[in-house]
Formats: structure tokens, sequence, C-alpha cells
């Protein structure tokens, strides 16, 4: 009897450090992500767009995001392999803290591609530097880009596309 519980207990204590060995490594992941940190200042991002692409780099994809009627332009929308770079168009103001884009767009659609991927690295089918992740550049709440990182699909990437185009129509406002 004292030989089967010291067995269990056994049993227990592994399962127990390697639950601690995952999130361990949960905690590694979340350092390097704090570092990168979500919300960077214009001019870091701006200091870094300013080096030249190495050579042999695929050419960029550039679509022009436009309101419904597509009359007003809203945002440029750069593709690069699995990075995404949105532009507010020059004429435009996006407050990131207001409705449809603070909780629809980016904790809806751009935290929940984020979950799905952060489950599918607990499962180890991807590793950390393939989940999707992004950026959200502002000075003082006023969007000045957005870079999303492994996209994924290009199913993924047609939603990120129709829902950023109405959330910043949703948010539009002249400067």
């Amino acid at each position: 009897m004292l030989v089967e519980l010291r067995a269990e207990l056994g049993r227990e204590i592994e399962q127990l450090r390697e639950r601690i060995r995952v999130l361990e490594e949960y905690v590694e992941a979340l350092d390097a992500t704090i570092g990168k940190s979500s919300f960077t200042t214009a001019d870091v991002v701006m200091e870094s767009a300013k080096k030249a692409p190495p050579p042999g780099a695929p050419e960029p994809q550039s679509i022009v995001l436009t309101d419904k009627g597509g009359n007003m332009e809203l945002a440029t929308v750069e593709i690069v392999d699995q990075t995404v770079r949105v532009t507010p168009a020059e004429h435009a103001m996006y407050d990131i803290k207001r409705g449809a884009f603070a909780t629809f767009f980016v904790e809806k659609i751009l935290g929940g591609f984020q979950q799905e991927d952060k489950a599918r690295v607990e499962s180890k089918d991807i590793g950390w530097e393939d989940a999707f992740d992004y950026d959200i550049v502002a000075d003082d709440s006023i969007l000045e880009e957005i870079v999303i990182r492994n996209y994924g699909s290009e199913t993924r990437l047609g939603e990120i596309r129709r829902a950023l185009q109405w959330a910043l129509e949703k948010t539009y406002a002249a400067r």
C-alpha cells in the first residue's frame, strides 16, 4: 500500500514538473513578445522602415483600401511574404481606442487569430516564431501603422482586410 502511494506521488510529481516546464516556455515566449512590445513608437518603426530590403527580397503587393462606395481612400496595405503593413491615408485619422477599431478589429479579429495560433503552438502544430503576431504603432492614440506577422492563410488575410476596411470606415476622421 505504501509502495503504491509512493509510486503515485512520483507520477504526480513528474506531471507537475512537465507542467512547470511548459509554463516556463510560455513565460519565455511572453517575455520575448513583451520585449518586442505590441505598441511601438512611430519613430522606431520609421527608422526601421528606412532600411533597404535585402537583395532578392520579393516585391510587396500593394492594395488601397477604400470606403464601401470606393470614393475615399482609407489606407494602404502592403503584403510581403507573411507580413502585412497597413498605413493610413494621409487625410485620415483613426483613434485606436475607439469602438469599432479597438473592440472589433484589435480584440476580436487580431486577438482571435493570436489566440488560435497560441493554441496551435501549445499543441505543437507550429512554433512561436510562426505564430500570428501584430504591432500597432500610434502617436497619442492616432494610428500610424499596423504590422501583422505570420497572418497564415489567404482566408485569414481576406478576413483581416474586410474587418480592417469596415473598422477604418467606422472610425474615420479627417485630419
